[in-house]
């Protein structure tokens, strides 16, 4: 083969694959490309049933990815260029804040918000009824790792009110809120620190709000990613789960304390 005839089949793979990455930038940008949504796993339950109604009103996949707050964080800051991210959603807004503060974010709007309890197991066999009873040998306690917006803000603040050296002998580590809540309904801890919000997946399983938890608050926000291959779209997705009839209803209906709606 001849040097002329190798220069022209170059040029044309060359070609052949700008061509090729033309075409999947569009198909990456295009309609038919779903929306990438990385989600803590608290708001799983409001968060699918309006990611359905959203495609049925519109036809727009939306991609659901959950996880621990921290650990969907991490990923929507690996920015793919092929697998973009469009939307963030932790289960709290200290972590949209943080990918703010790493240029992650274009812009955000507040949804909801939750507060942590304690979600016995089923049949109550260590009579667990106030925050002391938790403190008794033998008796074993699910948090979140502190990856998870729950685990950290209730480790922070029991911490900060002088408690947190007391129960940390009896706490199990667990993964996710819903792994936590999932410890105690099969037994395997006593009692699980969740968010009101989850523990109404649980039904039949008595649910305490011992004050010392009060301060335990989560504030959900969901955040459109600068990194997104169509901001247009992930604005409207997350416009849509911030209007009080639409997607602030699945909020409402899961046991969330909705805001006051979307902005203009």
């Amino acid at each position: 083969m001849s040097r002329t005839t190798v220069a022209a089949v170059g040029s044309l793979a060359v070609l052949g694959l700008l061509v090729g990455g033309l075409w999947w930038r569009q198909r990456d940008t295009g309609p038919d490309r779903p929306l990438v949504v990385y989600a803590a796993a608290a708001v799983r339950v409001p968060l699918e049933a309006a990611a359905r109604d959203y495609e049925a009103e519109h036809g727009r996949r939306v991609e659901l990815r959950f996880g621990a707050s921290e650990d969907v964080l991490t990923k929507v800051g690996l920015v793919n260029p092929s697998d973009p991210a469009d939307l963030f959603l932790p289960a709290d807004d200290s972590y949209v804040r943080l990918a703010r503060d790493r240029g992650l974010v274009a812009e955000s709007f507040p949804l909801a918000t939750m507060r942590a309890v304690l979600l016995v197991a089923p049949g109550n066999s260590k009579g667990l009824a106030a925050w002391p009873d938790l403190l008794r040998d033998g008796v074993r306690v699910a948090v979140s790792n502190p990856a998870a917006a729950v685990g950290k803000l209730t480790r922070d603040h029991l911490a900060a009110t002088g408690r947190w050296a007391a129960l940390k002998p009896r706490v199990a580590d667990t993964g996710t809120v819903t792994e936590a809540a999932n410890a105690a309904k099969v037994g395997a801890a006593d009692a699980a620190v969740v968010w009101d919000a989850v523990a109404v997946n649980y039904p039949g399983q008595k649910v305490l709000t011992p004050p010392e938890l009060a301060g335990v608050v989560g504030r959900v926000e969901v955040a459109v990613l600068a990194q997104s291959a169509d901001r247009d779209a992930a604005r409207a997705f997350a416009r849509y789960l911030a209007d009080p009839e639409r997607g602030l209803k699945t909020f409402r209906a899961a046991g969330f304390t909705v805001g006051s709606g979307a902005p203009p």
